[in-house]
């Protein structure tokens, strides 16, 4: 399993350009040959990122949640933060909760190239909830994080799910109009400072349907700044696509959580 991962790993490096492009370009096909996919959890031999029995092992959302933010929601009904705080974005399409072992395949695709993950997501959307003219916007990475990785994971997905439903990609749509922080372990008021007015258009959305596509739902804060981009540029809806969803704790647990900590 050894030797095969590092054959795997010296391939894609050397193919990594063809490979952001296209999954299926003949690179990749004399690879899956030579080397079948394994699933990403149990190593099992799959055609995918994942097996059939780890992917229904993976929790997902459920269709009692707000349509605007996927956090659990009575009948399915806008939920009574949303009501109070409504995001710029109308619609959100969440699959997944981001918890274990689901966040580290992300976080795997975001930085070790599980390119086979943005696959896996487009077949795992059995239906395409917006629509069907709509055009995708990966979230733009900085400068230097692509530097750092090679690729935006965002822009990989977004191609992943334009493939499978016909849709059309426009990653310079939107871009970071100036540095922000890494938003991770911070506060969801210090995500939104961080993020606030960091995102442009780059042409105009006049009468577009967008759906902006990213790989995790935190707080919002990232999403929301991209959407108030989108239809200060003339966008007609803007709507989003995220493979998983963070299930922020509840107040009581939270509050339970202090009382542990100080006790």
């Amino acid at each position: 399993m050894a030797i095969v991962g590092t054959l795997r790993n010296l391939f894609s490096e050397s193919s990594r350009d063809e490979s952001a492009q296209d999954a299926r370009t003949p690179a990749a096909l004399l690879l899956a040959r030579l080397l079948p996919a394994r699933c990403l959890l149990c190593a099992d031999a799959c055609t995918n990122a994942l097996c059939a029995p780890c992917d229904a092992d993976l929790r997902r959302t459920g269709e009692e949640s707000c349509p605007r933010c996927r956090l659990p929601s009575s009948n399915g009904e806008v939920c009574g933060r949303c009501l109070r705080f409504p995001p710029k974005w109308s619609q959100l399409a969440a699959m997944f909760w981001y918890q274990f072992p689901l966040d580290r395949l992300i976080v795997g695709a975001k930085h070790a190239r599980y390119w086979n993950m943005f696959d896996w997501a487009a077949v795992s959307t059995v239906a395409w909830p917006f629509a069907n003219d709509a055009t995708l916007i990966p979230v733009p990475a900085s400068a230097e994080r692509i530097e750092e990785r090679g690729y935006n994971q965002t822009t990989l997905l977004a191609r992943a799910l334009a493939k499978r439903f016909s849709l059309r990609v426009d990653d310079e749509a939107l871009v970071r109009i100036r540095a922000t922080a890494k938003q991770a372990n911070r506060s969801w008021a210090e995500r939104r400072r961080n993020v606030k007015h960091a995102f442009a258009a780059t042409r105009s959305l006049a009468g577009e349907s967008v759906v902006l596509v990213d790989d995790v739902l935190t707080t919002g804060a990232t999403l929301n700044e991209c959407a108030r981009a989108a239809l200060a540029a003339g966008a007609a809806r803007v709507d989003a696509y995220v493979i998983a969803r963070v299930n922020p704790p509840r107040a009581r647990d939270r509050i339970q959580k202090f009382n542990r900590a100080v006790a």
